[in-house]
């Protein structure tokens, strides 16, 4: 299998390995290097050194017994065999010693042998004899013959003492080389190292970063509008998986942005049908509130004509059929004016402004005035009212609608009691409309604000059913909410809420 089929795990693995060998290699290099200079160094210092010293002070406990025997052959006092004695103990101390560091298979082993044969020859052939020669009193053993002896004592120790010297300089000679090829190993990793990741970094560019960016670059290309332009797959398996999986989402963004520009294109369609329509439906309403009303008018009219000028000559059954035509016409006619007021909810929006309800309620109740005088209503405003945002003629019809029906569903025996209240609640200003009239059962309280949906007869109470459908639609417009709640008169209360002045400024 060929390089470039290696996936990346694989390639780092490889490189990767092949590192953490070239390290092991040096580290295993160095630590020989080391132990072989420590060995060495430790020769040099804990055998050699003290094996010289050993020699040197051998040589030192025979000069001793050599002093101190010649002084008791000339002066024949004991006390000069005190030097002699010592020297016999400290000798015993240093050849011990240098039987500890010579061992064998030491190249000074044969130069300690030799040491040792000169130290008996003297000790056996002179040392003892003379020792015993001066006790009897006697001459036998030549002095010449002794100094020949201690001679070679002194030249076989100086030939250990050499030897020893030479395989110091010999460990020091191994110690400075394996501390120079410690060295070199480490100049020789370092660079192995450094060659080693300017290589990996050029590997990583080519392999990886150079696909990588190349992938990119395709990427912003499509980006910024060239969504046509295929993204091709370059580098090792990863990235042109990677490169495979980039282009399969093109190629579904592109399929989803057509369907998209098509559904933007029915959209517009639909918004251009929807323009046409509403025109159509202005120009409905225009002939709603002035072709449709002109017959009604007229019917109206003449009907009055016809009960003015025949009332007398008609029976009763002809009265009651003009005034039912009558009342029909005019029927007829509010039931358009409400349509047409119930279409025209935010689209003939005169913009949202500040709307001061302290001021507005009472000019609403005062339009009231006839059928306030009929009824003897009475409206109690608890509280200050706040300032809302809205819309000026929506929000004076919203109040006219609510205290109008608060007036008209009235008890039969009692005045209209009408109550007022609004409070700031969390951005929006809560306004409560109670009455103290026939209520509305809890079962009712969503279909009361459907249009067309009427809970007594035209002969108990006149209206369309539209005016709460109308006063529904006029809150939400406002992004409100309205709905029914217990009177605290005993009657019906809505309530609805309205954004505040204040929270609508800071949103």
């Amino acid at each position: 299998m060929g390089l470039s089929r290696w996936r990346l795990e694989a390639r780092l693995r490889v490189a990767l390995g092949s590192f953490a060998l070239l390290l092991l290699i040096a580290v295993v290099a160095i630590v020989v290097a080391v132990r072989q200079a420590d060995q060495a160094l430790t020769d040099q210092t804990q055998r050699i050194l003290p094996a010289r010293v050993a020699a040197s002070q051998l040589l030192l406990s025979l000069v001793d017994q050599e002093t101190g025997l010649r002084g008791y052959a000339i002066t024949r006092d004991a006390s000069y065999l005190d030097p002699y004695n010592a020297g016999r103990r400290n000798e015993a101390r240093a050849r011990t010693s240098l039987g500890r560091f010579i061992g064998p298979s030491d190249e000074a082993h044969l130069d300690l042998l030799s040491v040792d044969a000169s130290i008996t020859a003297w000790q056996q052939e002179y040392a003892g004899l003379r020792l015993l020669d001066i006790q009897r009193g006697s001459s036998a053993t030549s002095i010449e013959f002794g100094k020949e002896l201690f001679d070679r004592i002194r030249t076989t120790n100086g030939a250990l003492d050499r030897e020893l010297a030479a395989e110091a300089r010999t460990a020091k000679a191994r110690a400075d080389r394996d501390r120079t090829l410690v060295g070199w190993v480490i100049v020789v990793t370092a660079v192995l190292v450094a060659l080693a990741l300017v290589g990996l970094q050029i590997a990583l560019r080519r392999v990886v970063l150079n696909p990588l960016e190349r992938l990119s670059a395709q990427v912003g290309l499509v980006s910024r509008g060239d969504h046509d332009r295929p993204i091709l797959p370059t580098g090792p398996p990863d990235v042109r998986d990677l490169a495979a999986g980039v282009e399969t989402m093109r190629v579904e963004l592109v399929r989803a942005l057509a369907d998209v520009q098509d559904k933007q294109r029915d959209l517009e369609r639909r918004a251009a049908e929807l323009v046409r329509s509403n025109a159509d439906l202005e120009q409905f309403a225009y002939v709603a509130s002035h072709d449709l009303q002109e017959p009604l008018r007229k019917v109206a009219s003449f009907c009055q004509l016809l009960e003015q000028r025949y009332g007398g000559q008609l029976d009763e059954r002809g009265e009651q059929y003009i005034a039912f035509a009558v009342d029909g016409a005019k029927r007829m006619q509010q039931l358009i004016t409400d349509l047409l007021a119930f279409s025209r909810v935010g689209r003939t929006s005169e913009g949202f402004v500040p709307f001061e309800l302290a001021s507005e309620v009472p000019a609403v109740w005062r339009e009231l005035e006839v059928t306030r005088a009929q009824t003897g209503a009475h409206l109690d405003v608890r509280g200050e009212l706040p300032t809302v945002l809205g819309d000026p003629s929506l929000l004076r019809m919203l109040l006219a609608n609510l205290l109008g029906n608060a007036v008209k569903y009235r008890r039969p025996d009692l005045a209209p009691e009408v109550r007022l209240s609004a409070t700031a609640e969390g951005g929006v200003v809560r306004i409560d409309v109670a009455d103290n009239g026939i209520g509305i059962p809890p079962e009712y309280a969503d279909k009361v604000f459907v249009i067309f949906q009427r809970l007594h007869g035209r002969d108990e109470y006149d209206g369309t059913g539209i005016g709460l459908a109308i006063c529904k639609r006029i809150v939400e417009f406002h992004g409100g909410t309205i709905g029914l709640r217990p009177s605290p008169l005993g009657g019906a209360c809505v309530t609805f809420t309205l954004p505040e002045v204040e929270s609508a400024a800071h949103a």
